[in-house]
């Protein structure tokens, strides 16, 4: 096997899923460990008198709640700042590769700050979208290679030099991983990668190894959210997701304390939103687990099926419905390492995880066989 040639090996290797609820992220330093990277998913312009004038004291906070980038003229507030000082909220409607540039330069930027690197650097990157929106990665590419080249940040002009780049579609990372893991085995099933994330649901069908495009819709656990918060008054789509979260499978007053405003009718107020909530649990659930039979192949062609994504633990037993006799294996059967979950974000991590490993080695390969070259050349 070829020696590993230090010089071709990028400074950061980074893989991010540009989720409804919040972009998650592996990165890994030359040399290091991986760490994880979650950021607010807001995005929204901003004039960059303010942003600067906004973000002077950088040393009193965490970069991930500072950031923003500017590419020639087009200045935006990115993640935590977006929504706190700009009052942004999580765009579900732009397609994810819209607010990806952004998103991935304010990532950047951040890994730059955390790990104290030069204002140019070598980057290998690896990155999820939807099924639906997937084609879309051929033009987001010369985009991100582009406005990595020369950005502009809190600290000043950033230059991030893209030397590897690929997009799988979500749930990518975890059929990778699969794979692999599976080997000749692969090439004899039929099997469905289902994700139910907090904007999107996607299904791809893997007929004996060969992938199709898949399918996605508007059918994450933002469209329960959006059912519950039409059927009460007042309530902030972030309080009630954790408070719903937390209830999970079976609903009580505890769950919803913290949600209600007025002290005399405290108890009615929290009986109807967990009627709200029910009620939209089960019509949310109706609209899924109909789209998801309609995507299928017939149950009878079907030898596996793997569920992921955010939302699919919360939905565990309906979705367990959908598949009477096929067998499920959760989240590809993916084990986080223990270190990269101090942010609690636990099996949400999963795809995200899995493509950073298969990301990660391809580099190594690149890396050696360009160190294979080198001595060849010299030989």
């Amino acid at each position: 096997m070829g020696r590993l040639n230090k010089d071709a090996y990028p400074e950061v290797t980074l893989t991010l899923d540009f989720g409804g609820s919040g972009t998650k992220g592996i990165v890994q330093i030359k040399g290091g460990k991986p760490t994880v990277f979650w950021m607010e998913p807001a995005v929204i312009e901003a004039p960059h008198a303010s942003l600067t004038d906004k973000t002077r004291n950088l040393g009193n906070a965490y970069p991930e709640n500072t950031a923003w980038v500017g590419v020639g003229e087009d200045y935006r507030a990115v993640g935590y700042l977006a929504r706190s000082t700009y009052s942004a909220i999580p765009r579900l409607k732009p397609r994810k590769y819209e607010l990806a540039v952004y998103k991935t330069l304010a990532a950047v930027w951040v890994i730059k700050q955390k790990f104290k690197l030069p204002d140019s650097f070598y980057l290998s990157l690896a990155l999820l979208l939807p099924p639906g929106e997937f084609e879309d990665s051929a033009l987001l590419k010369p985009m991100l290679k582009d406005a990595l080249a020369e950005f502009d940040t809190p600290t000043g002009i950033a230059i991030a030099n893209l030397v590897g780049y690929e997009c799988l579609p979500e749930g990518g990372g975890i059929y990778a991983m699969y794979c692999k893991n599976t080997g000749e085995a692969i090439k004899r099933k039929v099997l469905a990668l289902v994700m139910v994330g907090y904007r999107n649901a996607s299904v791809l069908i893997s007929r004996r190894g060969i992938l199709d495009r898949g399918k996605t819709a508007n059918l994450g656990m933002a469209r329960m959210v959006d059912l519950v918060i039409e059927r009460t008054s007042g309530l902030e789509s972030e309080q009630l997701i954790r408070a719903m979260i937390a209830a999970g499978d079976d609903p009580k007053p505890q769950h919803f304390h913290n949600l209600s405003s007025g002290s005399d009718i405290r108890s009615g107020e929290i009986e109807k939103i967990i009627s709200a909530v029910c009620d939209s649990r089960t019509e949310y659930v109706i609209a899924l687990t109909n789209w998801l039979k309609e995507s299928l192949p017939p149950k009878n062609e079907l030898d596996e099926a793997i569920i992921c994504g955010g939302t699919a633990d919360y939905l565990r037993q309906e979705l367990d419905t959908v598949f009477p006799a096929t067998p499920i294996i959760w989240h590809g059967g993916v084990e986080i390492p223990p270190t990269l979950n101090e942010q609690f974000l636990g099996n949400r991590l999963a795809d995200v995880w899995a493509l950073s490993v298969y990301h990660g080695a391809k580099v190594r390969m690149s890396a050696r066989l360009q160190g294979t070259e080198a001595i060849a050349s010299h030989g």
